[in-house]
């Protein structure tokens, strides 16, 4: 295992593995909430799906600005939070559109194959539920991707030492 190619390249990037592992943690955090106000929303309170997704996505979200801020990111507190938090709340109103877009494209057939296959193991209920959540799970993991790059690279840039990606071209230039 200590001689595989994912392994050196994980060791020459430590600090990166170390950091997407902690976006990672914060990010399982914020969709544990999400999912949480989410369910309440919508089977408690019986909101529509779109006000449901809304509701958990702002939550989860101010949440992990919190963490990201002061845990996997903490060199970027020499921005005041009253630059980075619009910058933040700019990238995550992209990432709630995305979720929005999914659960209304998704929801109705992932909802309709959650029901069948609720019935197919003999129980009457549970295909809403399952259909918005597993439409849920499919959003996040776009939106998850979408908010890793987006935040590492303009909302907490200077979190390592660099304001902008090195391309391979600049470090080959400043090698010559």
């Amino acid at each position: 295992m200590k001689n595989t190619k994912l392994y050196n390249v994980a060791q020459g990037q430590r600090n990166e593995v170390k950091q997407f592992i902690k976006f990672a943690i914060v990010g399982g955090s914020g969709l544990i909430i999400d999912y949480l106000v989410l369910n309440v929303l919508r089977h408690v309170f019986e909101t529509s799906s779109q006000v449901a997704v809304t509701g958990g996505f702002v939550v989860a979200a101010l949440s992990n600005f919190y963490w990201n801020r002061n845990w996997v990111y903490p060199q970027s507190r020499k921005i005041k939070k009253r630059k980075q938090l619009p910058t933040f709340l700019m990238v995550n109103f992209v990432g709630l559109l995305i979720n929005l877009l999914v659960v209304h494209f998704v929801e109705i057939s992932m909802t309709s194959l959650m029901t069948e296959l609720v019935k197919a193991i003999g129980l009457n209920r549970g295909g809403t539920f399952l259909g918005l959540n597993v439409t849920k799970a499919i959003a996040a993991i776009i939106v998850m991707a979408w908010n890793f790059i987006v935040n590492r690279l303009v909302t907490f840039r200077g979190a390592t030492g660099t304001t902008s990606p090195t391309l391979p071209e600049e470090k080959i230039e400043s090698v010559l």
